[in-house]
């Protein structure tokens, strides 16, 4: 009895310990998301939208690099019918379709953070984007700066920063006088609010405007709730809003009145584009 008593003691004592020196699988220092949203009609109308993006970080003990890309393109088919013969009963029907993209834009960028204090940062940042309905073929930016972190808790983040650069624009439709490559200086902000255990609310704001022409600013708002469905799933709601002071023109073709058979095209006439382009998304977000 005195030796069960002996052991079982020995034994109790001996566990907390084993437990406390089960070391903890260590932390994976990147992580990526996928985000795929694809919507198909077929049958009398035809179209495809599909958008996707994708988010790579990678963390060390004092720096952060993040690589981002994305994407929505839309098309769609019209369908024009027309009849021909010598009565009704005899008439001919054919159908011709036509397929259009009626949007396309794509972004690719990629930043690097490297910590000076627990509240102060600098960091480098590059990109591309490219969106055709706003007018724009390809836009070409770096950014240097200074960030700051106001708020790191758990369930509450928020961080700004401001930094100066070089910016190249390549229009659709050029127009004599327009600054296409400008230096560039940016002020951003972003908030990080947990909902409950499962959601996220982000939202982040970047204003950037030229050095040549004040009235050239662009502001870009995005915004996302996310929620958790598993460990790898999670259901994405995304609402992005973009205003260019000095939108982007294309040109309108002009065709001669009266109209022949076929059309004759005289030539294009720049029209300028409208300042606002909102983008709504609910997508799917996948973590490897």
């Amino acid at each position: 009895m005195r030796t069960s008593c002996l052991l079982l003691a020995t034994a109790c004592g001996v566990a907390p310990c084993l437990t406390a020196q089960t070391p903890e699988p260590p932390k994976s220092p990147w992580s990526d998301k996928a985000a795929l949203s694809y919507v198909a009609v077929a049958g009398n109308a035809t179209s495809q939208t599909l958008g996707f993006s994708n988010e790579y970080k990678y963390t060390w003990s004092n720096a952060t690099f993040a690589f981002n890309l994305g994407g929505v393109r839309a098309a769609a088919t019209t369908v024009d019918r027309a009849a021909s013969g010598p009565s009704l009963d005899a008439a001919t029907i054919t159908e011709t379709r036509t397929t259009k993209t009626s949007t396309e834009s794509y972004f690719t960028n990629l930043r690097y953070d490297h910590k000076l204090s627990e509240q102060l940062q600098w960091f480098g940042s590059a990109g591309w984007e490219r969106n055709i309905p706003a007018g724009l073929e390809g836009r070409y930016a770096v950014i240097a700066g200074l960030g700051h972190w106001w708020i790191k808790a758990d369930r509450t983040k928020f961080f700004t920063d401001a930094g100066v650069g070089y910016t190249k624009e390549t229009p659709l439709l050029s127009q004599p006088g327009e600054d296409e490559s400008f230096a560039t200086f940016r002020l951003g902000a972003k908030l990080e609010q947990k909902v409950y255990e499962a959601s996220l609310f982000t939202s982040e704001l970047a204003v950037s405007d030229s050095f040549k022409d004040s009235q050239n600013y662009l502001a870009v708002w995005r915004n996302a709730f996310t929620t958790t469905l598993s460990s790898r799933l999670a259901l994405k709601v995304g609402y992005d809003v973009t205003y260019k002071n000095k939108p982007a023109f294309v040109g309108v073709d002009v065709v001669q009145t009266p109209v022949a058979t076929p059309p004759v095209v005289l030539g294009q006439v720049p029209f300028q584009l409208k300042k606002t382009d909102t983008v709504f998304t609910t997508s799917l977000v996948i973590t490897f």
